[in-house]
């Protein structure tokens, strides 16, 4: 439906499908400061080709001149783009850059960089440098851009709604998605009529994280980690490979996995692969067959396609199994680590499918045209298309389902807690035989009783406050000492794999604050960090998180089970004397109450997950960031053995990140449970006294039961709570 082909760090943004009856979009381009960093830049790699040619300099480096009609761009924003101009490793930075001018200006003609550079700054509404003539075409498209940025609007917007030229909106559509707008796109959402979405389905297109821009891997981490319902894995015949596993892991879903084995319920995200081409594989294997005497092969195409979708259904979960474990049996992994990751690899492959997929099939299929007919299969439900699209629908079911469930849950408990109270009070008003004396009777026996269960309720009360003010205090420190540990072991092991990176790659990464997208691609601060966060993940999600929901749950338990003793007490030695109803009805409301604070306890600790992986990372990057960039200052990326020293660099960052970042980890978390431990409490004060109401109810004031004896006052408040 989404026409495909974006390049470059700009045409990657994140798009976004949801249902709506009449198509439509709605996008949010990039700032005009994006566009002018983007002109700057191929100049200045101009400039310096021409004093390259020219011989103008001996060492044919460029400074960063020639910025007039630059004023919207700050001087570190020329001093990195002058930076780039410089580097060997430019020609793999400017490959995208050049690219995405092509999509803009010409529409991905080549033409010379002069063109490209005036045909942006007349976008941009400024004047030429090299005296260019556009032509007619790229005129039009120079136009369009300029239009955009004509208003006072720092991010500029549109929103377009198909009317009846469908032929004109699909344009506009492919133009903003992946023609020769998307690099100006910083977010689209696209509005479509389908049966998939209208079930409640958004589906996100990501770009990635293999992208020489943050933001863009912001973007897929957020989703990922925090949106993300289901993920969809793209593979070909050669299935889920090493790369595409540690995409799972860089993207932060595999250390979303790891915070939530102590309760996969409260942070659901499924798995999903899609194994796309299978009708070309067949269609070689098919090939492959020899001919009969007849001269035909001894398997027809739809025969061959079913038997590869059926080994693909098989093999493909046997690959991700055997990458997985890639990642939760490393060498040297703590104990506890490697429990939590086996239990978070068993949590995907239980939840895990396999869809085949042949969408050029399918597309025929629906078109139903003699000159273009399928070449191999007969129907619809073959190509795997409609499989997925049910498998889609049912996840959104499931998710919907799940929580309306937490909602009446949450809404019967609410019910139950006022129909218990307004028992309560329509029980004390009925009553109205019970003597004073006999009540001091049973105020005297419920006494003996009463004492030691106050303490013993004293006792857990204080240990459980002691546990929430100083006890998880401690178990922060610890866990986050322990994930310090095993971090800098998986880090180590990664900054190894980089020996091999070519010397030009390495010290590109350092000039950009450890992180370069070149040949190979090189993201010290998030793979350290998400590195980091993985064993900090599975050991606070199964010590930490896992023992503050625990502690809640006990005394929530705790504190029912004693007030359960006392009724149970009471309906034995009172009998006649105590109103059973009344009784009855404090059991259950206690039982309400100590089922909304196991709640709090559980929606709290999820609380606390999602604030510690959205501030952890940036944490973590600043100083990796800041190693780099006192190594540039010092020279250290100049000179001969600039690449052992960068590679020494690196090993010093695997103890220094995960040290620097320890102190962080540990305030992050001690100031974020203040709020679970505020909520938690709040839920627990609002109890009130739970053992001394249920005696005050089972022994009645002498002073209560005159203000009750008033039968007017009384029969007036029944009436009314009837009407």
């Amino acid at each position: 439906m989404l026409p495909a082909g974006g390049i470059g760090p700009l045409t990657a943004q994140a798009t976004e499908v949801h249902f709506s009856e009449t198509p439509s979009f709605h996008a949010i381009y990039h700032s005009k400061q994006n566009l002018w960093k983007l002109v700057f830049a191929l100049e200045q790699s101009h400039q310096m080709d021409l004093r390259k040619a020219q011989k103008s300099t001996a060492s044919g480096e460029a400074e960063a001149q020639g910025s007039e009609g630059y004023e919207e761009l700050s001087d570190e924003d020329k001093a990195a783009i002058a930076v780039d101009a410089k580097d060997e490793t430019r020609s793999e930075v400017m490959d995208g850059n050049i690219k995405q001018a092509k999509l803009l200006v010409t529409g991905d003609q080549w033409v010379e960089l002069p063109y490209l550079v005036d045909g942006l700054r007349t976008a941009c509404g400024n004047p030429m440098k090299w005296n260019t003539e556009l032509n007619s075409e790229d005129r039009l498209r120079v136009d369009a851009i300029r239009s955009i940025y004509r208003g006072k609007s720092s991010s500029p917007e549109i929103r377009k709604t198909q009317g009846e030229d469908k032929k004109r909106f699909r344009k506009e559509l492919h133009d903003h998605a992946a023609g020769f707008l998307s690099p100006l796109i910083s977010q689209i959402k696209v509005g479509w009529p389908s049966k998939v979405l209208e079930a409640g389905v958004t589906l996100v297109d990501l770009p990635g994280v293999g992208i020489a821009n943050d933001s863009y891997r912001k973007v897929t981490s957020q989703y990922v980690q925090e949106k993300a319902r289901a993920v969809i894995l793209v593979v070909d015949r050669a299935g889920p490979t090493e790369a595409s596993i540690e995409l799972l892991r860089n993207s932060g879903y595999w250390a979303r996995l790891l915070g939530a084995t102590d309760d996969p319920d409260s942070d659901p995200c499924s798995m999903l692969v899609a194994v796309t081409k299978v009708d070309d594989v067949a269609e070689a294997e098919w090939q492959k067959l020899e001919l009969g005497e007849d001269g035909r092969r001894p398997k027809k195409k739809v025969e061959v396609y079913e038997e590869i979708v059926g080994q693909f259904l098989s093999k493909m979960k046997e690959q991700v199994t055997q990458q997985l474990a890639k990642l939760s049996e490393s060498a040297g992994m703590d104990a506890e680590v490697k429990a939590v990751s086996k239990e978070a690899r068993e949590n995907i492959l239980k939840e895990l499918e396999i869809h085949p997929l042949s969408a050029p099939e399918y597309q025929k299929l629906l078109k139903d045209d003699e000159e273009n007919a399928p070449r191999i299969l007969k129907s619809l439900e073959m190509s795997g298309i409609p499989r997925l699209q049910n498998s889609l629908i049912s996840l959104a079911h499931r998710d919907r389902d799940s929580l309306r469930q937490q909602i009446d849950v949450v809404a019967e408990r609410l019910g139950k807690v006022l129909a218990n109270q307004i028992a309560i009070v329509d029980a004390q008003w009925q009553s109205r035989t019970r003597a004073a004396e006999e009540a001091e009777k049973l105020a005297a026996a419920l006494q003996e009783i009463m004492d030691p269960k106050r303490r013993e309720y004293d006792r857990r009360v204080g240990g459980f406050r002691e546990y929430l003010d100083s006890t998880v205090q401690v178990n922060i420190q610890n866990a986050v000492n322990q994930a310090k540990d095993e971090a800098s072991r998986e880090v180590n092991h990664y900054l190894l794999s980089l020996q091999d990176a070519h010397w030009g790659t390495l010290r590109a990464a350092v000039l950009r604050g450890g992180s370069f997208i070149g040949s190979r691609s090189i993201n010290l601060p998030d793979d350290i960090a998400v590195r980091f966060q993985e064993p900090m993940a599975a050991i606070w999600g199964k010590k930490l998180l896992k023992d503050i929901r625990d502690r809640t749950t006990a005394l929530a338990k705790d504190t029912e089970e004693m007030v359960q003793e006392i009724c149970d007490w009471a309906k034995a030695e009172a009998g006649a004397h105590v109103n059973p109803v009344i009784l009855e009805t404090q059991s259950q409301m206690i039982q309400q109450n100590a089922a909304q604070m196991k709640q709090v306890g559980r929606d709290a600790v999820d609380d606390l997950r999602s604030l510690v992986k959205a501030k952890l990372l940036e944490e973590i990057r600043t100083p990796i960031r800041s190693a780099c960039e006192k190594f540039v200052e010092e020279g250290d990326h100049q000179g001969p053995g600039v690449k052992a020293r960068i590679l020494f660099l690196f090993q010093n960052l695997s103890s220094m990140a995960t040290e620097a970042a320890k102190k962080p980890a540990i305030n992050i978390l001690k100031v974020n449970f203040q709020e679970v431990r505020e909520e938690i409490r709040a839920a627990f004060n609002s109890w009130g006294q739970p053992l001394e109401d249920t005696a005050n109810l089972i022994v009645e004031k002498h002073e209560d039961r005159v203000k009750r004896s008033d039968a007017q006052r009384r029969n007036r408040i029944l009436e009314n709570w009837k009407l």
